[in-house]
This record gives C-alpha cells, sequence and structure tokens, in this order.
C-alpha cells in the first residue's frame, strides 16, 4: 500500500500566521523532492485545536485514507493528545502521528519571518521524516481498584475520606497516632474567616468514623507498597506493641501527613529552661481548649504577653504562611478572656494572603494589642531581646512568651518517601509535579499529596487540596471502568544487558526490577513512563525508548539540520 501523509499546518490565530509565510510551506512541503514515492496531502487550518479543527482533522484523515499525520501547530505539551484522540475516532493509529512545534520553536522566537518560515519547514521536514519511521503501537486496558488508601488522619485526610468513599469505593484511612484530628484537635478556635468554632473538626471526625464505607486504623504506619496506579498493594503495620500486618489492595494513594511544629529550643536566638513561662502557639493553644483559660505555672493569670513572629524562619529558609493569623487569633483569644492584659505583637513581616485577614488584623489593634516591627527578635528566658527597624537594640520582658515555630515536614516524612519512592523538595516537604499546573500529585502516577505534607498551609488551604485531589481521583479511577497505563515506554533487551544495575538507580518511577536468575534489569511496562533515564544512562546499551528509537531521532536530525 502506497504511503499517503496528511501535512496540516495550523494558524493558531495571529501567533503562528503573522509570524511565519505558511504559504510558502505549504508549497515547499507539497513539492518535496524526496517524498516522490509518498503521497502528501499539505492544508492549512485557522485553529486545529478548535471543535471545528478536531472535526476537519477527522474527516481528512477518512476522507483520505491517511496512512501518517503530521501536525505543525502549537507545543505538543497542549494538544498533542488531543489530535491523538481525533486519530482514534478514525483507523489512523495515533502512534503514527507526529506533532511540530512551529510556535515555540519558530513563531515566538525569531523575530525575522522570513528565517522563521524556513525553519518551520525544515522542522517540518523532519517530522515527516520521522513519522516514517514511527510504529503502530496499540494500546491495552487493565483491571482497576476504585479503592484508595489515605496516609494520614488530619483534617486534609478526613476530607478526601469523606469526598471519596461511596457504595462503590472503599476508603482506607489509617493514622499513625491513637486518634484522627492531627494538629487540629488542639485547637481551641479556628480562623475567623473559618467560622472560629472548632467544633466542626469534631464534627469531621464523627461523619468519618460513622461513614460505612470508611475504615479507620488508627496506631497504623505503611510497612510496604508494590504496584502502580489502579493495582498498588499494601501492607499496614497496625498497633505499637504487637505490630499486627495487615494486606488491602487500591487504586491510588493519598499522602495526608501534615506537618510538625520546629522545636524553637534548638535556636540560638531562643534560649528558655522548661521552667520558664515561654509557649508555642500550639501549646497555648491546647492549654486554652484543655482548662479553659490562660495562666502562669504558678495558676495566677499574666499580665504582660509578648507574641513572637517568625521564629526559625532564617534557618528552614521559607515562610510558614498561617504563622501570623495564627497569632493574631490567639492575641484575640487573649484580650477577649484577659481584657487589661499587655499584649505586644513582635513581627519582622505579616503575612496576611486572605481577604478578610487585614480587617481582622486592624480590629485586633482596634481592641489594644500592639504591634512592633523588628528587624529581628529572640528571647532569654521571658525576655524579649529585639532590633527595631531604625537599628536601636531594645530588651523588654513579659510574663509569658508565646513563639510562632516553623513548621516542618512530618516525623518519618524521609522514610515514607522512601517506601513509595516519592520525591521530597529542597525544603524536606514532598514535592508536587508541578507547582502551578498540577500541585496535587507526585512523580509517581496514583500517589497524590494534600495539605501540609506538600508544604506549610492551613486547614482552608489543607481542604480545598484534599478537594482537588478527590476530583482528580475520581475522574480517573472509575468503579467497573479499566485504565490504560502508558505505551511509550522502556524496554530492555536481555543479550545486552551486563546486569550493571544502574538503571535501577536512576528510575524515578521505581519501575526497573532486578531479576536476580537471569542476571538482568526487567521493566514494569504499567510503571514505566518512558522518561529515558535508563537508556541515556545504560552503558552497555541494553535500554531501548519504545517510540523514541535511534532511527527515528537520527532520521528527525539529519532532516532538521540540513
Amino acid at each position: 500500500m502506497r504511503l499517503k501523509i496528511g501535512v496540516y499546518v495550523c494558524e493558531c490565530g495571529p501567533n503562528i500566521a503573522e509570524r511565519v509565510d505558511i504559504d510558502r510551506v505549504i508549497k515547499v512541503i507539497s513539492s518535496l523532492e524526496e517524498f516522490e514515492d509518498i503521497e502528501l496531502v499539505v492544508k492549512r487550518y485557522k485553529l486545529l485545536c478548535s471543535n471545528d479543527g478536531q472535526a476537519f482533522l477527522k474527516n481528512e484523515i477518512e476522507s483520505n485514507a491517511l496512512t501518517h499525520l503530521v501536525v505543525a501547530a502549537c507545543s505538543p505539551r497542549d494538544h498533542e493528545s488531543t489530535f491523538m484522540n481525533v486519530c482514534k475516532k478514525t483507523n489512523l493509529n495515533p502512534y503514527l502521528f507526529n506533532m511540530v512545534n512551529i510556535r515555540e520553536h519558530c513563531a515566538w522566537v525569531i523575530p525575522d519571518k522570513a528565517k522563521a518560515t524556513e525553519k518551520a519547514i525544515r522542522s517540518i521536514r523532519a517530522g515527516i521524516r520521522r513519522t516514517l519511521h514511527q510504529s503502530e503501537l496499540l494500546e491495552r486496558e487493565l483491571d482497576a481498584n476504585p479503592d484508595v488508601l489515605i496516609v494520614g488522619g488530619g483534617i486534609a485526610g478526613m476530607e478526601a475520606a469523606l469526598m471519596l468513599a461511596d457504595e462503590k469505593r472503599k476508603v482506607c484511612l489509617i493514622e499513625k497516632t491513637e486518634r484522627l484530628g492531627g494538629k487540629s484537635i488542639f485547637y481551641s478556635q479556628l480562623l475567623s474567616r473559618q467560622g472560629n468554632s472548632a467544633k466542626m473538626i469534631q464534627q469531621k471526625i464523627e461523619a468519618v468514623q460513622q461513614n460505612a464505607h470508611i475504615q479507620v486504623f488508627t496506631e497504623t504506619e505503611l510497612e510496604s507498597v508494590v504496584g502502580f496506579f489502579g493495582n498498588f498493594e499494601i501492607v499496614l503495620k497496625v498497633g505499637k506493641e504487637t505490630e499486627l500486618q495487615t494486606g488491602l489492595k487500591a487504586g491510588a494513594i493519598v499522602i495526608a501527613t501534615g506537618f510538625r511544629l520546629l522545636n524553637p529550643n534548638k535556636l540560638p536566638q531562643t534560649v528558655y529552661q522548661k521552667e520558664d513561662e515561654v509557649y508555642t502557639t500550639l501549646e497555648v493553644e491546647s492549654m486554652i481548649l484543655n482548662e479553659g483559660k490562660i495562666s502562669l505555672k504558678s495558676g495566677k493569670s499574666p499580665q504582660s504577653i509578648a507574641l513572637v513572629h517568625c521564629v526559625g524562619r532564617d534557618e528552614k529558609g521559607y515562610c510558614s504562611t498561617i504563622c501570623c493569623s495564627t497569632i493574631i487569633k490567639i492575641a484575640r483569644m487573649l484580650k477577649a478572656k484577659l481584657p487589661q492584659i499587655s499584649i505586644r505583637v513582635y513581627y519582622r513581616d505579616l503575612c496576611l494572603p486572605h481577604k478578610t485577614d487585614q480587617q481582622t488584623y486592624e480590629e485586633v489593634k482596634a481592641e489594644g494589642v500592639d504591634f512592633i516591627r523588628v528587624k529581628e527578635a529572640g528571647i532569654q528566658n521571658t525576655s524579649i531581646e529585639y532590633t527595631q527597624i531604625d537599628g536601636v537594640k531594645k530588651k523588654e520582658s513579659a510574663d509569658m512568651v508565646i513563639l510562632a515555630p516553623a513548621m516542618e515536614p512530618a516525623d518519618g516524612t524521609e522514610a515514607l518517601a522512601e517506601l513509595l519512592n516519592v520525591s521530597l523538595g529542597e525544603t524536606g516537604f514532598f514535592q508536587e509535579a508541578h507547582h502551578h499546573l498540577n500541585p496535587v500529585a507526585t512523580s509517581i502516577e496514583g500517589i497524590y499529596i494534600v495539605g501540609a505534607a506538600q508544604g506549610p498551609k492551613g486547614i482552608s488551604e489543607s481542604v480545598a487540596q484534599a478537594q482537588a485531589v478527590s476530583g482528580k481521583i475520581l475522574n480517573r479511577l472509575i468503579p467497573g471502568e479499566k485504565i490504560v497505563p502508558e505505551v511509550k515506554v522502556c524496554k530492555v533487551l536481555e543479550d545486552f544487558c551486563t546486569g550493571c544495575q544502574t538503571c535501577l538507580e536512576v528510575c524515578c518511577y521505581g519501575a526497573i526490577s532486578f531479576n536476580e536468575v537471569k542476571g538482568v534489569s526487567v521493566v514494569n511496562e504499567a510503571v514505566c513512563r518512558g522518561c529515558g533515564n535508563c537508556v541515556a544512562s545504560c552503558p552497555s546499551g541494553a535500554m531501548r525508548a519504545i517510540h523514541f528509537t535511534t532511527p527515528q531521532l537520527y532520521r528527525e536530525m539529519i532532516e532538521a539540520i540540513r
């Protein structure tokens, strides 16, 4: 059968049409002598990614009986999947399609229209040549388990559990402490924008415990996890003393391990003893919650209290985002219980990102709380030593000092990351796939992060992330439906494999194992994402990337540079 390649140039509105001479592109590509044995169909369209554009492309594939397809348009990151889905609606295998980026690589970066046009011609020619060396790939469907494992029973974990659990989807929620709620169970009040009352935390806990589709394990940790998105096999270690093990299966895993507070006593600028009247914000919240009042160790009420912001911020290298709002909340609570008390707040910068935070700050100031801006501040027992903005150093004392320490990754974060083969960021929190575009996913498909496990944040942000993760899982893990794993994966040529296991070290998805009997590496194609790390690092050339073969890349480069 004679090959017939369709080449379609998208104008992309004015983005390409005004910067590339598309008429010349079509004229040159249509008359390429090196493709005389191949029938070329070369056309332009205003916006191929639009619904009309997709319908046009589908009709072109079917009416012209195309064997291959090349689309010259924007970045494949934007619309490669769009055009592959068009191919799937026809008889054209989507892996005989190639997308050439003439917007970012030509139109947007080359101001000279003639030069941009010439590069676009070379790029399209390279795309045609590569497409001729591509092979049909077949997608296969796998059964998927819609159930979900959530690690961490704080506010984010509970919200995700309640969003996901239903008759056709079971949720297993594990918590390593003896009770649900995380740090939020120690809060006497929430922030004013969250409704003040902390009763909603207890209501959330009760809703989880009463949900027949949520199985709760307290004093439980992950022992092992193997598998891939849609099919994880999990072993739990239940109980602190007996350490019983139980197995379960799930299609997705949500990490909601929360945070811990930095220990201020380990910092050189905060020096105090256990008997001193120095507390963290969480300790004061717990005191008010349990005792209903604020008091010194002697039982007397304090006459003056100092609140210090940003404890450990310089050492950690980041802002914890909620400390300022928490300090303002506590100052208001203290004023409500002890109206005559003197309260001073020492801060360097105020982080008040929410629309009602500024109003709350102004109201607390009006209630008689003094806010003192400083360059730096430290404590010696209950004495506060600080440097004013003008550089003048001062020292003051108070009956009680309350510190707002930085938020840190929860205990066991590193071990959990290693167990799940998930990356950690520079700050030690779990690393998201993309800070802006995919903040709740990880590098491992099917493993998600929510709440403070991903970075410092409060209850509102944690709940929002839990809802976002739930939406992702509900959209992809549909009960009764199968999943399609990545097709463009890597493979091992066993005859060339020397068993050095370099590929195991560089695989960021945990998709490669080592067969001790054969002495060769083995790729789990259901886990592999085809990133090519193993191909680039293999010293013997045994690793190959499907759909990115040497002939494909070589022919593409030759055409592009000649």
